[in-house]
């Protein structure tokens, strides 16, 4: 298996309330004959833009867009032939959280895939670490800096 993983990134806070953030991902796999996975080659190249603003109270708000294309060449399951196959879509995530005083914490509520997005073919790279889900997720966070 060859992988080319490269990435990008350029985040931006024109306020101490503002900041954003444009990134850009590429990974190209060519899989083994041996061990192919259902597939024989993919590249996927992904562009995540966001936008968080920060309260000096300790609210503070996420939004992120990411744009993902990808192509490659796939198993046909029902053939054991291969096909070449290409799919672009959009997600988006949310989040909204407070800092805790005195930076004890912060707790987190967000969405991830916020409009439920269905109609995307996908193919992940690294079965054991997925990086999309293909549902909407709501999920909260804490994380506790006690002294």
């Amino acid at each position: 298996m060859d992988e080319y993983v490269g990435r990008a990134y350029l985040y931006w806070t024109p306020d101490d309330w503002l900041a954003f953030r444009v990134e850009y991902a590429y990974e190209k796999i060519k899989y083994d004959e041996t061990i192919n996975l259902g597939a024989e080659r993919v590249v996927t190249h992904s562009v995540p833009l966001g936008v968080n603003f920060f309260h000096p109270s300790g609210l503070f708000a996420g939004l992120k867009a990411t744009w993902y294309y990808q192509d490659g060449r796939f198993e046909n399951w029902d053939t054991a032939t291969y096909k070449t196959a290409d799919n672009d879509f959009w997600l988006i995530d949310a989040a909204v959280g407070y800092r805790l005083p005195k930076r004890y914490g912060i707790i987190t509520a967000g969405v991830t895939n916020l409009f439920d997005n269905h109609t995307f073919n996908y193919w992940e790279t690294d079965y054991k670490n997925l990086r999309i889900q293909p549902d909407r997720q709501f999920f909260l966070k804490v994380t506790l800096a006690l002294p």
